[in-house]
């Protein structure tokens, strides 16, 4: 067993009368029978070999991994067939349980209202319905108004919309089957839920990152946390900002954050445009 141990490495010792220390090895003669080293408590020593029962190596701790994956339910709406049954989060360390039950919820609330549009157009199998969300947004959105990557026209706030839910159900398969490159939540100290505006449609990670400090507001509810996360996966399906009024990317996250009311000059459009990044 003596044949293991290298100078610098740290052992554990169990003599033969009991005693039993942890110490790093600082010289081993093996012709006169000795091991010299540094115990724990910085003590020098010298044991004969020949009063040594058994010597071990202290295990060495894994590290704790960095994220851990969340699965995240797809609701399955009428008419649409093929779709996972989960979507796949890989959450960072840092996030407490609680905050992590909020970032559930947020993403919870873009896959319901996805799964509403999406059942509301579908109207019983004529696919032609326009759903609250399409209708809200054609009212108020009137510019950019489709993805980067799109190469036509989109003529209003409704088309958008359908546009924007279509792509929404490419992230989902994407993220479900394993295609798109992982998706990793990360803290962030500014703003509320940032995610960068996709360039491709194709495979695209929904990855983000989120601010623990407006998880833990309470001024911020589910609705307005919702309308945040909704926002950041426009930028993923490639809608760009900037954040204003008239503009597809906070015109439609808006629609979800007021009910689908119409807008009340009370609340003005900037009360909801500070939770967008």
């Amino acid at each position: 067993m003596f044949k293991q141990i290298k100078e610098g490495k740290r052992v554990n010792v169990a003599l033969q009368n009991g005693t039993n220390f942890t110490l790093i090895v600082i010289k081993i003669n093996s012709i006169q029978g000795f091991i010299q080293g540094v115990t724990d408590d910085g003590h020098m020593i010298i044991i004969n070999i020949k009063k040594i029962d058994s010597i071990s190596f202290p295990s060495i701790p894994l590290p704790i991994p960095t994220y851990r994956e969340i699965a995240i339910p797809v609701p399955q709406p009428a008419g649409l067939t093929g779709l996972p049954s989960n979507i796949y989060f890989q959450l960072h360390k840092n996030f407490t349980a609680a905050q992590e039950q909020r970032i559930k919820d947020a993403i919870n609330g873009v896959l319901f209202q996805w799964f509403t549009h999406q059942n509301e157009k579908w109207a019983g199998g004529t696919n032609t319905g326009v759903s609250q969300l399409a209708a809200c947004a054609n009212t108020y959105a009137t510019k950019n108004l489709r993805p980067i990557w799109y190469r036509f026209e989109v003529p209003n706030g409704k088309a958008a919309i359908n546009l924007a839910m279509d792509q929404f159900i490419r992230l989902i398969k994407d993220n479900g089957f394993r295609h798109s490159p992982p998706a990793k939540i990360d803290p962030r100290s500014l703003t509320t839920i940032y995610a960068p505006t996709a360039s491709t449609p194709f495979r695209v990670s929904l990855s983000f990152q989120v601010n623990p400090k407006q998880l833990d507001n309470p001024g911020l509810n589910i609705t307005l946390l919702g309308g945040s996360m909704f926002h950041a996966w426009l930028h993923r399906a490639g809608f760009n900002d900037p954040k204003l009024t008239s503009y597809f990317i906070a015109e439609a996250p808006m629609c979800i954050m007021r009910g689908f009311q119409p807008k009340n000059p009370a609340t003005p459009d900037s009360f909801y445009i500070q939770f967008f990044d």
